[in-house]
């Protein structure tokens, strides 16, 4: 559907559980043959864009993640990752599939990326400086990807902000989503250089964007998936969320940027 004309850019924001609509969104671009080049994600969205373009996990697979998934799996990591490093073979079976997960995303690289995206990038905050911190594809400032994902993904209150050294200095870094949210302004800049933008918007509020002739805003419809709690059935509803928000009229649109 899409060639060389355009260098599209995936934005998936923030919003914890509800970020398993991303999953519907990825899952029906894929299906219809988009190619997307650059993903970019924050927090909730890191996680799906990190797990797919870098561990190169289908979506199918993600997908049977979400249906066993519970958020009291994310609250025993929290604690698992406060306790002694001999406690957490006590604790991680709780955890469900985080941590067999996290130990893929550990082998990751920005430079080893999966199903044709050429770059990624991801969103974390700084909170020694006050400040977001973008780290992609060519321009990762010393941090591997397992920690840029971990930490934009690191929910204030549940975990704990991590030391991360950036450029030489160590800083604390915590979740994505408490300075920038939906990071289209990233997808655009080098080295990502997004010349195309289609943002997934899973947040529970915010503004929505306005659009233009290279950005189309997809916000699946949510009403029954808080941001940390959300049992099986509405994880799947989110998912089918994301594949709804993709309509007919947003393929033609993602078409027409190449002819």
């Amino acid at each position: 559907m899409t060639d060389e004309c355009s260098r599209i850019g995936l934005v998936l924001s923030a919003g914890g559980l509800r970020g398993a609509a991303h999953l519907g969104v990825v899952r029906r671009l894929a299906a219809e043959g988009v190619s997307v080049d650059v993903m970019v994600g924050v927090s909730a969205g890191a996680v799906i864009a990190g797990y797919y373009a870098a561990v190169g996990l289908t979506v199918d697979e993600m997908l049977a993640d979400a249906a066993v998934f519970k958020g009291r799996h994310l609250v025993a990591h929290s604690f698992a990752v406060r306790v002694p490093a001999w406690c957490r073979p006590l604790v991680d079976p709780f955890a469900g599939i985080i941590p067999s997960r996290l130990g893929q995303l550990e082998a990751s690289r920005f430079d080893r990326l999966h199903h044709g995206v050429s770059a990624i990038g991801v969103v974390c905050h700084d909170l020694t400086h006050g400040r977001p911190r973008y780290l992609a594809t060519g321009d990762d400032g010393g941090v591997r990807l397992y920690d840029a994902v971990a930490t934009s993904a690191a929910v204030p209150d549940m975990f704990a902000a991590q030391p991360i050294r950036y450029r030489g200095e160590v800083s604390e870094f915590t979740d994505g989503g408490v300075s920038d949210s939906l990071p289209v302004g990233f997808a655009t800049m080098p080295p990502l250089a997004a010349t195309h933008l289609i943002a997934s918007d899973c947040r529970s509020r915010g503004a929505p964007l306005a659009e233009t002739d290279r950005l189309i805003y997809l916000r699946p419809h949510l009403d029954d998936t808080t941001t940390l709690k959300a049992p099986k059935a509405s994880l799947l509803k989110a998912v089918a969320a994301g594949e709804a928000a993709v309509t007919e009229d947003v393929l033609a649109r993602i078409a027409r940027w190449c002819t």
